[in-house]
């Protein structure tokens, strides 16, 4: 299979590497939201001081009546140096506003269940872009986490607005928010601009205060040689962490502000700034209670940040075999107190135990319900699991050979061979049919799956990268 060659991608699957790009491109100088960041934390201020200097060179040449052609060259300066940093603001604001609005554009339908699908499609996509622990993985894994985060923080809100007591104020008056996705044209723009933009923004802007130049600092070294990645010392992380943490509100609060009005009607103006500043007190408390965990607001962005962390780990012992244990590390922070447990349940069931994207392997049926002496391939693609260790998924292969036409399949406990039960089913199998089996796939599986013969799992990337094979979604139902 490896030898054919590559077709392009489809056109969701573009989509997503654009949004990627627009967030955190893989090369700078393109203009993306973090590019913006690192703009305002290292020019910014220069600019700010350059104004101020030039008020006090103002003031002293209006206290001379000698120099009144000087007093008119540094209004000109100030209000042309001002204007550039009121235009850098709404340039970033406008970034993530485009952001916004393409991301709910693909993980957000006409109605409940397309939003759903949709929202396993971008998620699924993600990690089927990403390979394993391969190459420059942190790199990639730290791009994609932000929108895959973000993705998360949507659906988990939407949970948590269905459920009959939401004690935050802000959120409470979104309630009725779920009636967009049963056509209803005012709740759709209303929860785009006063919901879906801020949790977004929340969600892509948590750790935004890491771009700043002492957060770099520690993070590369003062000479940028050092590995970002690398496991830090006790002191460099609790300097990290008030870094990111001074430096993320405070782009929030100076770097980002409300949009411009457009229009002269005063009641309209008014009403614009007050919704937009409500919204921006929103990010700013989700934000901060994520770090200071005071209020409990802050796990609506915090519980997706600990998940994408498992799944998108840039530690160096990351493994694919790993992900499907992203849920305990919730359900055990829940145990504990440590999370609000209603919202952890409520996260579990919706994503499962099994990550969408996620390849399983398990042991099909004939037409009479009988387990085969062989296995196929799956790929986890739909969130809210009947049951959290039966994933939804989309069969791969037929008699061990890769198809795109494959059925949509619950794959139960007892058939998944993620699980040592169900591999001890196979264990009778003939050794010589099992290399057989795994010859036919062995680009897709990992030298430790090709050790043991079962294979707990297999990486879905190669089949991914093949555009007749992208639309694993096409008949989710």
């Amino acid at each position: 299979m490896s030898a054919q060659i590559q077709s392009p991608d489809s056109i969701y699957t573009q989509q997503v590497k654009q949004l990627i790009n627009m967030v955190y491109p893989q090369e700078v100088g393109y203009g993306s939201v973090f590019e913006d960041a690192k703009h305002f934390f290292s020019l910014t201020p220069e600019l700010e001081a350059h104004v101020e200097e030039l008020k006090v060179q103002l003031k002293k040449a209006k206290a001379s009546t000698k120099k009144e052609v000087l007093v008119d060259q540094l209004k000109k300066q100030i209000k042309n140096s001002s204007q550039k940093l009121e235009e850098e603001r709404l340039a970033r604001l406008t970034r993530i506003d485009e952001v916004s609005t393409k991301l709910i554009k693909l993980c957000e339908g006409d109605s409940w269940q397309e939003t759903q699908q949709l929202s396993a499609k971008f998620l699924g996509t993600l990690m089927l872009l990403t390979q394993g622990p391969e190459g420059k993985f942190a790199r990639i894994h730290q791009r994609f986490k932000p929108l895959y985060k973000a993705v998360l923080v949507l659906r988990l809100t939407d949970k948590l607005l269905d459920h009959d007591t939401i004690a935050h104020k802000y959120l409470s008056k979104y309630r009725d928010a779920i009636s967009r996705m049963r056509g209803n044209r005012y709740w759709r723009e209303k929860w785009r601009i006063e919901l879906g933009r801020p949790l977004i923004t929340a969600s892509l802007l948590q750790d935004v205060g890491l771009q700043s130049p002492a957060a770099l600092t520690i993070l590369r070294g003062a000479d940028n040689k050092l590995d970002e990645f690398r496991l830090l010392e006790e002191f460099q992380r609790k300097d990290l962490l008030k870094l990111n943490y001074h430096f993320t509100m405070k782009y929030l609060t100076e770097g980002l502000g409300i949009p411009a009005y457009v229009g002269n009607v005063k009641e309209e103006r008014d009403r614009f700034v007050q919704t937009h500043n409500e919204a921006n007190d929103f990010v700013s408390q989700l934000v901060k209670d994520a770090f200071v965990s005071k209020t409990g607001l802050g796990e609506l962005i915090k519980i997706p940040q600990i998940y994408a962390s498992v799944i998108f780990s840039t530690k160096n012992d990351y493994s694919r075999k790993n992900l499907p244990k992203g849920y305990l590390l919730i359900e055990q922070l829940s145990k504990k107190g440590a999370l609000n447990k209603k919202l952890a349940e409520d996260f579990i069931d919706l994503v499962g135990y099994f990550p969408q994207g996620f390849g399983i392997t398990f042991i099909p049926v004939n037409e009479n319900g009988q387990e085969k002496d062989q296995y196929e391939c799956a790929v986890v693609i739909g969130l809210n699991p009947t049951k959290p260790g039966e994933p939804i998924c989309k069969v791969t292969t037929r008699n061990q050979k890769h198809i795109s036409s494959g059925h949509i399949e619950v794959i139960e406990k007892g058939r998944n061979l993620y699980f040592p039960v169900s591999r001890k089913k196979l264990m009778n199998v003939d050794k010589a049919r099992l290399k057989e089996i795994m010859s036919q796939l062995s680009s897709n599986f990992t030298p430790d799956a090709v050790d043991d013969l079962i294979p707990s799992f297999w990486e879905p990337h190669d089949y991914f990268s093949f555009k007749k094979h992208q639309n694993l979604w096409s008949k989710t139902n």
